[in-house]
């Protein structure tokens, strides 16, 4: 794309954006004046209302605290200007300069992560000598510094600090189409645009994972994207996937990528036009399967068409069709599913099968997440719980009398006690049940917990068919310049629970607990986006009274003399810690 297309592009989206704005700094020690309209761009087309704004040229230390109130910083720190061409001068300064530069960066570094250290989203780029790395025999002073930097910068990165390996960009873009010397001679810009338009491909998970619109599901074909071979026709025998044939080892190499996939925490399940009966006599006895049927959280095997199919899987695992990613290699089906999903994101099983291994690596930065948590190992197995209880509900009477059948116990957890890893993910993933959407890192829950003007909630629950994991949360506000009142800054509950009423006892709790401290007056507000339209009345159904009410915000309150638990007798609460 010209950059002159680009403008216009990014025009057209930029008026059209709607919704709260996302405040993206750019600080740096070159200039990058480029960057702005094509991550703007690559951000709007995603949903995500970006407006940049770039730093003083050279100033990152006082940039970084001038923009720490961000939503997201991005620094662009590069080795060679560290010192007016340092790469030329690294080889003539004496060790005792070389030490106080070190030195000097070093401290630098310091006072920017600190700086930085409660801004939800940073992103630092590795220091590179690439663009200047000619000889791949010997060491040298240049890359000698570099990786001292990264070494140190590695030690000092908070958790809502992410470094970006810098290389990696340079390699899928290469030396020259990245970098224009000449202009960087003249007016220090370095990189050219097919550089920044890679970068921001790179980068733009980490900021889809704090806003919501990180990907959760992969759905997978079978024909020709499992296996090489058409099921139906070729037979169980005919099919290959072996990783010893020439046909079958991309195969076999993609379900390993996909196996190890799952294991941290990406749900995978198929849509396939086969006969279902083959495919599970596949999945369960063919001597070169990787993946089996239990490494799917659903399965829509039939010959009905594919957008019929995605979205029943959609249903079936209450997700939204925007967290899928469906792989396929008919052209038919990816544009059927593109012109009538668009929400869904589509790959394409290569013409050159060798590159197919790859093409499904990339597809994990799609699922980035800032917090990995010990129940992404065991993500599959409880949305296959969930399955069974469907089922199960299915052949009973009543919601009621199938809801009591489950023997339901919600643990609360308080304060030091809650899993910080995993309320963190909740916040970043969860869009339906979430009544303000506020977005917050692992440093962010730590200072929660630590502050005393601050309470935190969470609660997991378990039923008979297993655990559905920390799947609620809520953080308190005291009100310090009101006596005995708080404020409910997030009340949030994972999709994979909606229907157990397991908010109502969530919040029986709660209560309980705040007037066990003497609160008087609980505040409360619902924040309405796109997705959280079930819970726009939860407060109304909690007793609390409305103070405000406009199109996109709702303020309520109440005084805990007039609040009436729920009760919910099927549902048994236990509590943890203090």
């Amino acid at each position: 794309m010209k950059y002159i297309d680009i403008l216009k592009r990014h025009k057209t989206l930029s008026e059209a954006a709607s919704g709260e704005k996302y405040k993206i700094a750019v600080i740096s020690n070159i200039v990058v004046s480029q960057v702005k309209e094509i991550l703007e761009l690559a951000l709007l087309e995603n949903g995500v209302n970006a407006v940049i704004t770039l730093g003083d040229y050279d100033n990152i230390v006082q940039d970084s605290a001038k923009y720490a109130n961000y939503d997201a910083v991005i620094v662009f720190w590069e080795s060679i200007n560290i010192v007016d061409n340092l790469q030329d001068k690294i080889y003539l300064l004496p060790n005792d300069v070389v030490e106080q530069l070190k030195q000097r960066v070093e401290n630098e570094i310091d006072l920017v992560t600190d700086n930085l250290k409660d801004t939800p989203l940073v992103m630092i780029n590795s220091f590179s000598c690439k663009l200047f790395d000619f000889n791949v025999l010997q060491d040298h002073a240049l890359k000698r510094i570099s990786s001292h930097f990264n070494h140190y910068i590695e030690s000092k990165i908070k958790k809502n600090q992410v470094l970006v390996d810098i290389d990696t960009v340079l390699v899928n873009v290469g030396r020259d189409a990245a970098s224009d010397y000449r202009q960087f001679q003249s007016s220090k810009i370095l990189y050219t645009k097919e550089f920044f338009f890679e970068y921001c491909r790179a980068i733009k998970p980490a900021i889809f994972s704090v806003t919501g619109k990180s990907k959760k599901v992969i759905v997978l074909d079978c024909d020709n994207t499992l296996w090489s071979g058409i099921l139906g026709e070729d037979g169980e025998m005919g099919i290959e996937l072996n990783a010893n044939t020439r046909k079958g080892k991309a195969f076999h190499e993609v379900q390993t990528i996909l196996r190890g996939f799952k294991k941290e925490g990406i749900l995978l399940a198929l849509c396939s036009k086969n006969n279902y009966e083959d495919v599970e006599h596949v999945l369960s006895h063919h001597k070169d399967m990787v993946l089996h049927d239990d490494d799917f959280v659903a399965m829509n095997v039939n010959w009905q068409d594919k957008v019929s199919s995605m979205r029943e899987l959609s249903i079936t695992l209450n997700l939204g069709l925007d967290s899928f990613v469906f792989v396929d290699d008919s052209d038919f089906e990816i544009g059927l599913v593109e012109k009538e999903l668009p929400q869904v994101s589509c790959v394409r099983v290569p013409n050159n099968l060798s590159e197919y291994p790859n093409t499904i690596r990339d597809i994990k930065g799609e699922f980035f997440t800032l917090s990995q948590s010990n129940e992404d190992d065991s993500k599959t197995q409880m949305y296959r719980d969930e399955a069974e209880r469907k089922q199960d509900a299915g052949e009973s009477t009543s919601i009621e009398e199938y809801l009591g059948s489950l023997g339901l116990r919600l643990s609360m957890m308080w304060d030091s006690d809650t899993p910080v890893d995993r309320l963190s993910q909740l916040t970043q993933k969860t869009n339906q049940f979430n009544l303000t959407t506020r977005r917050y890192n692992e440093n962010d829950i730590q200072r929660f917990i630590d502050e005393k003007l601050y309470r935190v909630a969470a609660f997991s629950l378990e039923d008979k068919y297993g655990e559905y994991g920390v799947t609620g949360m809520a953080i308190i506000r005291i009100n310090d310049s009101a006596e005995k009142e708080v404020f409910i800054d997030s009340f949030l509950m994972s999709c994979r629970v909606l229907g157990r009423n397991a908010e109502y006892a969530f919040f029986d709790e709660i209560i309980k607990r705040l007037k066990k401290d003497k609160i008087e007056t609980v505040k409360a507000e619902y924040l309405n986006t796109s997705k959280n339209k079930q819970v726009e009345r939860l407060y109304d159904n909690l007793g609390f009274k409305s103070l405000i009410e406009e199109d996109d915000c709702r303020l309520y309150a109440i005084n805990l003399s007039n609040y009436k638990p729920r009760d919910i007798e099927y549902i048994k609460t236990m509590n943890k810690g203090t």
